[in-house]
């Protein structure tokens, strides 16, 4: 790779940017990392010289700066990845399930997850100013008696049960963004605090009630790439908040 093609992930530890390490290491395509070891708010902050939005992923492809997960991994595989599988030829049948899935990740799942978690602050802390929060309307159907993160992780293991990957039956991109949604919105599905370390840890199963998104998620873990991604991303485990 030329001087010209140097990617550099501007990265928080536990955050999107790690799709980005990702997808690069299934590549195998070399990368760098620009971020604070340890410090989150350290490496929040610096992300302001780089980008107005001051988010993660910012990512450095040579004279390309670009945010927004979903964008920076489809520019990556239309520059580096043609061929690699993973993303399914236009003309495929798994063409649709993959843009779905690539960007239902952001634009639906995290959003209702992290809705939900916000939802769930604001009660507690109207319950213990001794303010009684508003009961939430409930509409009929398996969908009105769910919460949005449970709905998310409802159609996800559902997608799964009919086949083992969110496009088809080959690994994709839209796996590696459907990932750390799940990640997530497990936890969150289940009405649990919203705790990064412990959700990034493994060591709570919260996906007892979604046994195919669990065998995902082991598969997914299983894999070289995503190991390298997160040894890289995360060199002294899951950070602190």
């Amino acid at each position: 790779m030329s001087t010209a093609d140097r990617i550099v992930i501007r990265h928080i530890e536990g955050r999107r940017s790690e799709r980005v390490a990702w997808l690069l290491e299934e590549l195998g395509i070399p990368y760098e990392l620009d971020f604070i070891q340890g410090d989150i708010l350290g490496s929040l902050l610096t992300l302001e010289q780089y980008h107005e939005m001051r988010m993660t992923p910012i990512v450095h492809i040579g004279d390309v700066v670009m945010v927004e997960s979903s964008a920076i991994l489809e520019y990556l595989l239309s520059k580096y990845g043609k061929g690699s599988g993973l993303r399914p030829a236009e003309d495929a049948p798994e063409f649709p399930a993959y843009l779905e899935f690539l960007h239902f990740a952001e634009g639906t799942a995290l959003s209702k997850i992290i809705a939900d978690a916000t939802e769930r602050r604001l009660r507690k802390v109207m319950t213990q100013a001794g303010v009684t929060p508003p009961e939430t309307p409930k509409l009929p159907g398996d969908a009105g008696a769910r919460t949005g993160a449970q709905r998310v992780m409802h159609y996800a293991n559902n997608t799964l049960a009919k086949r083992p990957y969110f496009a088809g039956n080959n690994f994709t991109a839209a796996d590696i963004m459907m990932h750390f949604a799940l990640k997530l919105g497990a936890p969150i599905a289940a009405g649990a605090d919203f705790n990064v370390r412990e959700i990034l840890s493994g060591k709570q199963d919260w996906l007892e009630s979604f046994p195919n998104i669990r065998s995902f998620m082991a598969r997914m873990a299983a894999r070289p790439a995503f190991q390298r991604a997160m040894q890289s991303t995360m060199p002294a485990g899951p950070p602190l908040m």
